[in-house]
């Protein structure tokens, strides 16, 4: 079952995302119209149009347009929504970050996931007013999901021991703080990935492609 996740991107991205997904769209009810041609469907109506989608013929060239069009999806012909455009990218950034395996599900009291302390959360960041509604199925969001907490895990702990060694934030314990604190903090804010930033980098790779 897809798992409908929200991320700020640059609305510019969204644009651009949505016009190739809707040119997708396009090509693929071309190619059925095209398809549907030798069953003279289209140009049928009424009774006879009728008997024909009652009919065991109609119901395998129907299976045959269903096979056709799932194999096209399949092998990236045809990427008719976004979770299919950015499929290939979301997969390529799994695998660079170490993310693409099987993870223990994360725990029913956890923080969202993929927030982290000192992060820009989901709704943040210079220029990310668009908002990408995507349905990721299960074998995408699980690595996604999963694989960020766990791996953020030891990072947040590191942010949470210094929040509680000098304050919510650098604001607050730059006074106190030495030097070598803050820039140990920084350095565990680095290497915090959040799942905005991994769909954001898939993005980034299907509007290259």
């Amino acid at each position: 079952m897809p798992h409908t996740m929200v991320v700020a991107v640059p609305p510019t991205d969204l644009e651009r995302l949505d016009a190739f997904v809707e040119a997708q769209q396009s090509a693929e009810l071309r190619w059925q119209a095209c398809a549907e041609q030798p069953a003279d469907v289209l140009r049928l109506n009424g009774p006879e149009l009728r008997a024909v989608l009652r009919g065991a013929p109609r119901r395998a060239a129907q299976a045959r347009l269903r096979a056709g069009r799932q194999e096209r999806r399949e092998s990236g012909l045809h990427r008719p929504t976004r979770a299919l455009v950015l499929a290939p990218g979301l997969r390529a950034e799994l695998e660079q970050h170490g993310l693409l395996r099987e993870w223990e599900p994360v725990p029913a009291d956890a923080a969202t996931s993929g927030q982290t302390l000192g992060g820009t959360g989901p709704y943040a960041g210079a220029g990310l007013t668009g908002r990408l509604v995507v349905a990721l199925p299960e074998p995408l969001w699980a690595p996604l999901t999963r694989g960020v907490y766990w791996s953020n895990r030891p990072h947040v702990q590191a942010l949470q021991a210094w929040t509680d060694r000098w304050g919510p934030g650098p604001a607050a314990g730059r006074s106190a703080a030495p030097p070598e604190a803050l820039a140990k903090r920084e350095r565990a804010a680095a290497q915090a990935v959040t799942t905005g930033n991994v769909v954001r980098a898939a993005l980034e790779r299907a509007l290259k492609g």
